[in-house]
This record gives C-alpha cells, sequence and structure tokens, in this order.
C-alpha cells in the first residue's frame, strides 16, 4: 500500500544530543546576559543552545567539554499579505540588508537568511495571529515551532500542531521543533520547556545543522520517544511511560491509542489508512506534557 520515504532518526548510528534552539539574552529583549543564558543551559544537561535574540546574531563556539553553541538570530516584521511574523535562522554567515531591519516581507527574510547561510524555522505561528494560509506557499525553511513554551505560559498559544498538520496535508516538508523562547522575565519559568533530541555523529555545529536539517531529531516537552517505525502496513511506536500514544495522518487518518485509568504505556501500534500521505507520532506524559516525532512521509501504491 505504502513505500516508506523517510524513516526519522531512531535507526541511524549516532549519539542522541539535546538543544535549545530558541532563546534570547540582554543583547536584544531578554533579561539575562548571553552568558548567564548559556550556563543555565549547560549546567541542566543541554548539549547544544542556539542564541536567537532579535536582530542580533550570535557566534557558534564551543563552551565547555559536551556543549556547543550555535550561530543564531530572529528576524521579524510586518508582511502585507501574512500579517506579524518571526523567523530564526541558525548558523548565519553573511550580512542581512533591509530583513535586520523589519522592513521585509516573511519571504524576503527567509531569503535573506538563507542567502547568509542559515537554515531557517517559523517561529510560533499561533502567537503571531498567522493562519496556515500565510504560510503555505513559503519556501526555504526546514522546519515550524509546534510548540513554543514562552508562548504557551504567557499567551496560552504555544501549540501549532494544527498548522503543522494543515501544512504537511498541504505537501509542505517541515519538520517541527519544540523552544523555549526564554525572556527571563518572570525568573526562569519560560527556560526549560520545549527542546529537541538530535541524533547526530558529533556534537559540531556542522553535525547538529545537518541532522536538524534531515529531520534527524524529535521535539519534546517531557517525553522520550525510543523508537517509531513503520512494520508493513502499521507504525510501531515506543515511548516513555505515556498515558496516551498518538498516530497522527492527513486528514481523519489518526489514531489514539489511551492507557487504562491510573496506568502507562509505553508502545503502542496503528494500522496506516489507504492514500495517508504522512504519519507522525506524539506521545503525552501523565504530567500532561508532550513529544512529537517528526512525520515519516508514505508514498501511496496503486
Amino acid at each position: 500500500m505504502t513505500d516508506v520515504l523517510s524513516a526519522g532518526p531512531f535507526g541511524l548510528p549516532g549519539h542522541w544530543f539535546k538543544g535549545c534552539l530558541h532563546v534570547h539574552s540582554a543583547a536584544s529583549d531578554g533579561e539575562r546576559t548571553p552568558t548567564e543564558v548559556l550556563e543555565w543551559y549547560r549546567s541542566r544537561g543541554y548539549h547544544f543552545v542556539g542564541l536567537t535574540d532579535h536582530r542580533v546574531g550570535s557566534e557558534a563556539q564551543s563552551m565547555a567539554t559536551g556543549f556547543i553553541t550555535l550561530a543564531g538570530i530572529e528576524l521579524d516584521g510586518i508582511d502585507p499579505n501574512a500579517g506579524l511574523y518571526h523567523v530564526i535562522g541558525l548558523a548565519a554567515s553573511g550580512p542581512m540588508k533591509g530583513a535586520s531591519q523589519g522592513n521585509a516581507s516573511t519571504q524576503e527574510a527567509i531569503d535573506e537568511l538563507r542567502a547568509a547561510g542559515a537554515l531557517v524555522a517559523i517561529a510560533h505561528p499561533y502567537w503571531s495571529g498567522q493562519m496556515s494560509k500565510d504560510l503555505v506557499d513559503l519556501e526555504g525553511c526546514f522546519a515550524l515551532e509546534i510548540y513554543n513554551g514562552g508562548c504557551e505560559v504567557e499567551d496560552a498559544k504555544g501549540f501549532s500542531t494544527v498548522h503543522w498538520d494543515d501544512l504537511l496535508a498541504a505537501g509542505c516538508r517541515l519538520w517541527g521543533i519544540a523552544v523555549d523562547d526564554a525572556h527571563w522575565r518572570n525568573g526562569s519559568r519560560d527556560a526549560g520547556l520545549g527542546w529537541v533530541w538530535v541524533k547526530a555523529p558529533a556534537l559540531t555545529q556542522q553535525a547538529i545543522l545537518r541532522a536538524l536539517e534531515k529531520g534527524h531529531f524529535y521535539a519534546s516537552s517531557g517525553p522520550r520517544i525510543y523508537n517509531a517505525k513503520i512494520e508493513g502496513t502499521q507504525i510501531w511506536a515506543h515511548c516513555s511511560p505515556s498515558t496516551v500514544i498518538d498516530f497522527i495522518g492527513n486528514g481523519y487518518r489518526s489514531q489514539r491509542v489511551t492507557a487504562p485509568p491510573g496506568e502507562t504505556l509505553t508502545e503502542a501500534r496503528a494500522w496506516l489508512g489507504w492514500e495517508q500521505q504522512y504519519v507522525r507520532v506524539a506521545c503525552r506524559d501523565p504530567e500532561g506534557h508532550w513529544a512529537w516525532s517528526n512525520p515519516i512521509f508514505l508514498e501511496t501504491k496503486e
């Protein structure tokens, strides 16, 4: 019925590295210095951080054994067609013009970041007031923020998984990332909320960026996903103890497996539907935190 076009990171060689891809410091509108921000993450077991201040670029560096930073920046502006937008760029190394001053459309900002060598992601579309139709024609992004911890705790608009599924169903190949977007205005209540686990051969900026671009990671606000793979006409997932495991595809092609009351489950499987375009796994732990695999794309056989 289907051929697997992308099977995700779980069977690949390499190591798992935990990272924060969107966070701010006093270099823009955060309330902690860059050094304080990076030390906060390093001391809590993160392996890498992308410091993405507003319109202010940061540089890649090795901070300590087992910890690196990715060059990063966040650009924003008003798009005449899509309204407010924010995009993050990782590893930008060249100059930017109008986009760095907010004088560019969403696509122009993406294009400038790409021309500067960056890997680009769309930030918090739910919080920005963007609809899926505003995003479907954008080109040059590797990912969408499907969970933004700061937007969730401050504004109740942190989840953008509906945007993600709309775009996937429309044929957009976008990975999903979870981030903090911490500004440290209320201590650290907006930090340590969303991250990615990246499977890469080494802890270097080049290896991490390559793995991100290829979708060799999953996103989380708590649970771990240990495996997700296609077995014939089914998908099977293995995760840390969860109350639900979801298998989500385009349209109505989704299924939830729920643990009995007061119990948890660590694995589940579901049938793939006819003409299903993709399937992704999401699991929720007893505390209500989620983890999301990237989509496995399927090709329908006639």
